[in-house]
């Protein structure tokens, strides 16, 4: 008996089908339910565009991983005889579709938990036609389009309506998100439900059968499996990856090289180290890309040299939810237990900590959630843990929001985060990072990218308005349909046809990205993120407060 292929999932640069999906996206209405139920000033909020933004990502990574056990399935069932490539059955169809659900709802419930609280959600999805859906016999973006109409609906059924007495009712863009989120749960419960108790049970125990893992997540079938091992949760970066913020990143890496050094037999660090790296900078200045490639760092550079380490980002939901009942005892028992009590060195992301000092100091909270936050804010002074050299901790802000005084007590000497600031800086995260994978596309001149680097210095772009214009440079690159021929051709043949069907982009049009992302979404975006700061710090101010009541209700306060 051959031994069982293993199952790998994880999106090339630049995304498996991205132009697709978005065009999907579009064509669904889900975009029109947001403008219509949580309105921005421009059209779409912040929030709204960041979870569509998410949406994108994670269909992508379904369909992704659709086509990976698709061609497993089709491997193992082809005769090394014969040259012909098996149609799918119709049971085989439904679990790759199911498995297209399954990652997709996974994927879109971890983008729109960056963005809104998880909500909770009961029961599952009454879908009489669930079976049809999932035999679709065509290509895996036409059931994406699908599964997008049918969520469109449900949002503009489900989300609810904010009447003007509801004065805690949370914003509308956060309420379209929350249900969007609890439709692709209820789905995802409903399809894993009907694969297990349906005919199609022993196609399912075959791939419980064989190792699964998406974009970094194990998988037992079509569910995420309980991890032994300690996830980072790090986006897959590298120093080398990080334009601009040199000061900010060597002193990241410099820190974590000294933590490494810690002597376990001694019980303390050679070194005397200050365990906090505090970084100041706007949104998109690079500050969560820079954590993430130093916690990458630190986890490459302890392996190589043998010393047991980890590294954690923390989450806002860890010490500001009341749907998962955390609170910021949680996160003091994280520390004092998870990190200061790992067998081994630390290293801690916490970003946007801001908003938690900001709503520390808002009015209406309660004086016990002050006290709990303060002692959390402890890590800080070395009243929570030992500042022994065994552990650090990046955390970051946005500079506006946060006083001197509160900087001085985080940290002795806070970085600034500029993120790309020359032309030439510009000019290699746009053709050497975001658009390398389709550089054959792009203008190869170096006159050219000088124009929009110099272009971007004059608009004081940030890196996340940049990553912006690239999305959009490669949507028109790769805005095409599909040819039949593709479904059927091998992977060099593949590449061949996308690249005959690929659209250059001229240096006139990659400017012309650039000013009109300047003209119409900057603004919007700068000042939509300035009113989705204030509404994070009041919905934390509530949360902690519900959290402290519920704990009452049910006898828990002691």
């Amino acid at each position: 008996m051959s031994e069982l292929q293993n199952i790998s999932v994880s999106l090339p640069k630049g995304g498996f089908d991205r132009a697709g999906v978005t065009a999907a996206v579009k064509k669904s209405g889900l975009p029109g339910q947001f403008e219509k139920l949580a309105p921005g000033p421009f059209g779409k909020t912040a929030t709204s565009l960041g979870v569509l933004e998410g949406v994108v990502a994670a269909c992508d990574l379904g369909l992704a991983a659709a086509e990976a056990l698709r061609g497993v399935i089709l491997d193992e069932a082809a005769s090394g005889a014969s040259f012909a490539v098996p149609e799918l059955t119709r049971q085989q169809r439904q679990l790759v579709a199911a498995f297209q659900v399954a990652v997709t709802a996974d994927s879109v419930e971890r983008h729109i938990a960056e963005w809104v609280h998880e909500p909770a959600v009961e029961g599952s999805l009454e879908m009489d036609g669930l079976s049809d859906l999932l035999a679709h016999d065509g290509p895996p973006v036409e059931l994406l389009g699908r599964v997008l109409r049918i969520a469109a609906a449900y949002v503009q059924m489900k989300a609810p309506a904010r009447t003007s007495d509801e004065d805690d009712a949370p914003e509308p863009d956060h309420a379209v998100a929350a249900t969007l989120a609890a439709f692709f749960e209820l789905l995802r419960r409903a399809t894993i439900t009907y694969l297990k108790s349906s005919s199609l049970k022993p196609l399912l125990s075959a791939l419980e059968a064989r190792e699964v893992r998406v974009a970094g997540y194990p998988y037992d079938g079509l569910e995420i499996a309980e991890r032994i091992e300690v996830e980072t949760g790090l986006l897959p970066v590298s120093p080398s990856d990080i334009v601009g913020n040199d000061e900010y990143v060597e002193a990241g890496l410099k820190l974590a090289r000294a933590v490494a050094g810690y002597d376990f037999e001694a019980g303390k660090n050679p070194k005397k180290i200050n365990p906090v790296l505090f970084g100041l900078g706007r949104p998109g200045s690079g500050k969560t890309i820079t954590a993430h490639a130093v916690g990458n760092y630190f986890l490459n550079y302890c392996r190589e040299r043998d010393v047991p380490a980890q590294f954690r980002v923390i989450q806002r939901t860890e010490w500001a939810s009341s749907y998962q009942n955390a609170s910021a005892q949680n996160l003091v028992r994280i520390f004092r237990e998870e990190v200061y009590g790992f067998d081994g060195v630390s290293g801690v992301y916490w970003p946007d900590i801001d908003t938690a000092f900001a709503s520390r100091s808002a009015q209406g909270l309660r004086m016990e959630e002050k006290q709990n936050l303060g002692a959390v804010f402890g890590v800080f002074d070395g009243t929570l843990l030992p500042k022994d050299g065994k552990w650090f901790l990046i955390c970051d802000a946005n500079t506006l929001h946060m006083d001197e005084a509160t900087i001085s007590r985080i940290a002795q000497n806070p970085m600034s985060v500029d993120g790309p600031t020359k032309p030439a800086q510009y000019a290699k995260m746009m053709r050497e990072l975001m658009l390398d994978d389709v550089a054959r596309f792009v203008p190869g001149d170096d006159l050219t990218w000088q124009k929009v680097g110099k272009l971007c210095v004059e608009h004081d772009l940030s890196g996340r308005n940049v990553e912006s214009i690239c999305n959009n440079i490669r949507s028109h690159i790769q805005d095409f349909e599909y040819p039949d021929e593709y479904f059927q051709a091998d992977g060099a043949r593949r590449k061949e046809i996308i690249d005959d069907l690929c659209k250059p982009v001229s240096s006139a049009q990659v400017l012309e990205y650039v000013e009109d992302f300047v003209e119409f979404r900057q603004e919007a975006e700068d000042e939509a993120e300035e009113e989705k700061f204030k509404r994070e710090v009041e919905s934390i101010v509530r949360q902690l407060n519900a959290s402290r009541a519920a704990a009452a209700l049910t006898g828990e306060e002691g």
